[in-house]
C-alpha cells in the first residue's frame, strides 16, 4: 500500500505543444529559475508581459525590461495569489518552459486539486443541483486517474496532457463554483486498487455496458476492476442508466467508394502500410465480439492484402465522414456489408455509446446521481473492487 502523503501532490500538465512563441503575463513579483525546484536565476519585483521563445539551443525570456536567455528550461514561480496568463488564459500554479526542436513546450506545475477544478466542468459538463453527486464521483475519478499517472510518467517531462489524451484541462477559465466545491469536499479522496491509485478511466456514454480494458486497449495492463459492467443495478428494472444520452444509439452509412477513400488515409496512418497497399475494398470481417457487444478486431480485405485493426483503434480507422478528423463514436456496433461485383458497395453500422467505454460511464453516473445513489455507490458500480482512501489531508 502506498503510504499517505502530507500535502497535495503537484502534477505537471502539458498545456501547449511546441509553439514558436509564448506570451506570458504575470501580475505581481515572481522568480525565474532554470527549471522546477532549482535556485532562482532572478527575482522580478513587479510583474509584466513577456515572450518566451527558443533561442539557439535554449530559451529567451524577454519583456518589461528583462532579457534572460540560454537555459534549456525556465520555470516561473509567483508566490502571491495572482494567476499566470499564458497566451491570454489564466492559470493557477507555476510554469515550466522547455526548449524543443519545434519551439517551446509549456508545462503547468500545479497542485492536484487546483488542477482538478479546471478539469471537472470540461469533462462532465455543468450539472444541476440534483446531479451534484456526479461531480463528487468525477472529482474522485479524475484525482485517482491523475495520481496513477505520476509513477508512470516519473521520468518524463510531464505527467498529463491537457486534452482528451488524458483529461481536458482549461485552467481558471474552465472552473465552475459547484465543480470546485466538489473538489474541495472530496479533498484527498482517491480510489485505490491493490495498494496504488486506480487507473479510473471514464468515457461519455457506454451504450448500456462498459468495456473490458483487455478488449478496448489490449496493449495496456489489464485490471480486474475494468472488466466491464452492465449499466444498471441489481433490482433496477428497465433501461440502462445512460439511455437518455443522444449517443446511446446511432447509425453510420458509407458507400463503398467513400469508405475506400477514408481507408486509404486511415489504414496507412494506423498500420504503417503504404497507401498503394490498400486497393479495392472487397470485404470487411469482424474478428470477435466481446460480451459487452464491442468489436474486438476488424479485418479489411482488399485486392492487395488483408489489414487487421484491433480494439479501440478501430474508431480511428472507420471515420464517419470523409474529410473530417472526427472518429467513430464507439466500437459497440453491428455492421452490415453490401457487396456487388466483387467489391464492397455499401456499409451500414448501428451502434451505441460514445467513447472507449472503459471504466465509468459519465452519463450513467449522472443518471445514478439523479436517482439518489451516493458517490460511493456510483464508484463501486463502475470500479468494482476499488476502495476509497484519504491519500492526503
Amino acid at each position: 500500500m502506498i503510504p499517505p502523503v502530507e500535502r497535495p501532490p503537484v502534477v505537471r500538465v502539458l498545456v501547449l505543444e511546441p509553439c514558436p512563441a509564448v506570451r506570458v503575463r504575470i501580475p505581481s513579483a515572481f522568480f525565474v529559475a532554470e527549471g522546477p525546484g532549482l535556485e532562482p536565476l532572478e527575482r522580478l519585483d513587479s510583474g509584466g508581459e513577456f515572450v518566451v521563445r527558443r533561442a539557439g539551443g535554449g530559451l529567451a525570456f524577454r519583456g518589461s525590461g528583462t532579457d534572460l536567455r540560454g537555459a534549456p528550461a525556465m520555470s516561473i514561480h509567483c508566490p502571491g495569489s495572482g494567476h499566470i496568463y499564458i497566451n491570454g488564459k489564466p492559470y493557477r500554479g507555476d510554469f515550466t518552459f522547455r526548449a524543443a526542436q519545434d519551439g517551446v513546450i509549456v508545462i503547468n506545475d500545479i497542485e492536484i486539486d487546483d488542477y482538478l477544478k479546471g478539469v471537472l466542468p470540461a469533462e462532465i459538463g455543468y450539472l444541476r443541483p440534483d446531479q451534484y453527486e456526479a461531480y463528487l464521483v468525477q472529482a474522485i475519478a479524475s484525482r485517482s486517474y491523475s495520481l496513477s499517472k505520476l509513477e508512470e510518467k516519473r521520468m518524463e517531462m510531464y505527467d498529463l496532457r491537457a486534452t482528451i489524451m488524458d483529461q481536458v484541462y482549461r485552467g481558471v477559465q474552465g472552473e465552475h463554483p459547484d465543480a470546485s466545491r466538489a473538489v474541495d469536499e472530496t479533498r484527498g479522496l482517491v480510489a485505490f486498487f491493490e495498494g496504488a491509485p486506480a487507473r479510473t478511466f471514464y468515457s461519455s456514454c457506454c451504450g448500456g455496458h462498459t468495456a473490458d480494458i483487455r478488449v478496448g486497449w489490449p496493449w495496456k495492463p489489464p485490471a480486474a476492476f475494468l472488466q466491464g459492467v452492465r449499466d444498471t443495478k441489481d433490482g433496477e428494472k428497465g433501461r440502462s442508466f445512460c439511455h437518455r444520452s443522444p449517443h446511446f444509439r446511432w447509425r453510420v452509412h458509407w458507400s463503398g467508394r467513400t469508405l475506400e477513400r477514408i481507408l486509404e488515409k486511415t489504414l496507412p496512418r494506423e498500420l504503417g502500410v503504404k497507401p498503394a497497399a490498400i486497393g479495392t475494398l472487397e470485404d470487411i470481417v469482424v474478428r470477435g465480439v466481446s460480451p459487452s457487444g464491442r468489436v474486438e478486431a476488424m479485418e479489411f480485405v482488399t485486392d492487395r492484402g488483408r489489414h487487421v485493426v484491433v480494439g479501440d483503434r478501430i474508431r480511428w480507422v472507420l471515420l464517419p465522414q470523409q474529410g473530417s478528423d472526427a472518429i467513430l463514436k464507439s466500437t459497440l456496433f453491428k455492421i452490415d456489408v453490401t457487396k456487388s461485383g466483387g467489391r464492397v458497395s455499401a456499409v451500414n453500422l448501428v451502434g451505441g455509446g460514445n467513447g472507449h467505454g472503459i471504466g465509468m460511464c459519465q452519463t450513467g453516473a449522472i443518471r445514478m446521481a439523479e436517482k439518489g445513489y451516493s458517490c460511493e455507490e456510483i464508484l463501486a458500480h463502475y470500479y468494482p473492487g476499488t476502495r476509497i482512501v484519504r491519500y492526503y489531508p
